[in-house]
């Protein structure tokens, strides 16, 4: 208490009213450090500050900047999604009927051909029946590859026969149809919002949340989706991602936006 006392000399009212809120270990650092004659507390609603005043008048107050309390970054809680995700090959092509059945004949690219297999789903929709999908399966496909022109494009590809499991008759020989290959088992995915992942020389890597300070957290991302980014690395249950603006150091206590999604 003797720095408190100290401090309290001063003739000045405002200091003499305010000087038992004086944080102690600044008041030490003030008096033991002669830097100042007299301090002035002042408080806002997020963080208190001790200006030292070096033989200044009331009119020209110097602050001390290595006594100055920051107030904690800003950050915001970021919307995290988790759904069922399955691969696929995504392509175009053309109605065939033979009688009661129906086909989609495609030409997968070389670049693709080694994800599609024998007896795989299908989804396949057309401009011609935009009300309708149609639930195929993948029936043959060719040993050989071709190039195919598509516009102005030429390309390799290999053919592959989708066959349509319950055909009527909406679908019409040489309709085009656009088919999507359901190339992996159903899996969940985890995906955040691009902004939320970040990178520096050492990798890519997200903030996160843990009783109320945040650290940073190296990750590993897979798929890019119109959503976000898929999230590989798994996190604790007690941590949540943010983002947040000037983070000088890693655990440093935050201040979390009213205005956060969940």
């Amino acid at each position: 208490m003797k720095s408190i006392r100290l401090l309290c000399q001063s003739s000045d009212k405002f200091l003499l009213k305010n000087c038992n809120k004086i944080p102690i270990r600044m008041a030490n650092y003030c008096c033991n450090s002669n830097l100042c004659e007299r301090g002035f507390f002042m408080e806002n609603k997020k963080a208190v500050r001790l200006m030292l005043v070096c033989g200044a008048a009331a009119a020209g107050l110097i602050a001390a900047p290595h006594l100055f309390v920051k107030e904690p970054p800003t950050a915001a809680i970021v919307n995290v999604s988790r759904f069922e995700y399955s691969d696929s090959v995504s392509i175009t092509g053309t109605i065939l009927k033979n009688r009661d059945e129906a086909y989609v004949q495609v030409f997968v690219p070389e670049q693709d051909i080694s994800r599609v297999e024998l007896g795989q789903p299908a989804e396949i929709t057309g401009d011609a029946f935009p009300e309708k999908m149609y639930a195929g399966t993948v029936d043959e496909i060719a040993d050989t590859a071709i190039r195919v022109q598509s516009g102005n494009l030429s390309q390799t590809a290999v053919e592959v026969t989708v066959k349509i499991d319950e055909t009527d008759d909406t679908l019409k020989q040489g309709y085009t149809a656009s088919v999507k290959l359901i190339t992996s088992e159903p899996s969940m995915m985890t995906v955040v919002p691009y902004e939320a992942v970040n990178q520096d020389n050492s990798g890519e890597f997200v903030y996160v949340l843990k009783d109320g300070r945040a650290y940073k957290r190296y990750v590993t991302t897979g798929r890019e989706l119109s959503e976000g980014v898929e999230l590989k690395t798994a996190l604790a249950d007690n941590e949540e991602i943010i983002t947040v603006d000037e983070l000088s150091e890693n655990g440093v206590i935050v201040q979390v936006s009213d205005n956060s999604d969940k």
